[in-house]
C-alpha cells in the first residue's frame, strides 16, 4: 500500500515527537516531501508512506491517538491545455518543482507528473481554473 498524506498538526501538537512515534508503531516506509513548522502555531507535512495494509492501519492509528489530523492527498493533477494560459502563476507554489517555467521563447509551463505531489497548491492559485486533482 502507498499513499500521500497531509499530517496537520495543532497549536498544541507542533512540537510533539510524532515522526518518530509513527516510525516506532508501524513497520512503513516515509519521504517527507514537505513541511511547515513554526513555534507555537499550526504545522503541516506531506509523506509519502509505503508498507503493508496492516502496518498502515497502525500508523493511522498512533496518528489519531496523537491527535493529528490526517487528510489523504488526491493521486493526480490534471491540467486543461485548452484552459493553461501558462501565466506561471502555478510555478511560484509548487512546492515540488512539477510546475517551472520552460524555455523561451514560449516559456510554457511543463507539469512533470513524476515530481508532481497532488497537494493541490497549484489548483488554489490557478486565476483560470486549469489544474485540477483527481483521487484515482
Amino acid at each position: 500500500m502507498e499513499k500521500t498524506l497531509i499530517l496537520r498538526f495543532s497549536k498544541k501538537t507542533w512540537n510533539k515527537p510524532v515522526i518518530h512515534g509513527l516510525s516506532k508503531s508501524a513497520d512503513l516506509v516515509f519521504n517527507i516531501l514537505e513541511a511547515k513548522v513554526l513555534p507555537r502555531q499550526e504545522a503541516y507535512a506531506i509523506m509519502r508512506l509505503e508498507g503493508p495494509e496492516d502496518e498502515f492501519e497502525k500508523g493511522l492509528e498512533f496518528l489519531k491517538t496523537a491527535n493529528v489530523v490526517v487528510e489523504e492527498v488526491p493521486d493526480k493533477v490534471l491540467r486543461d491545455e485548452e484552459s493553461c494560459m501558462h501565466c506561471g502563476t502555478c510555478t511560484a507554489t509548487c512546492p515540488s518543482g512539477a510546475l517551472s517555467v520552460g524555455p523561451p521563447p514560449d516559456f510554457e509551463i511543463p507539469l512533470d507528473l513524476d515530481l508532481c505531489v497532488a497537494c493541490g497548491t497549484c489548483v488554489k492559485v490557478c486565476p483560470v481554473n486549469a489544474m485540477q486533482v483527481f483521487v484515482i
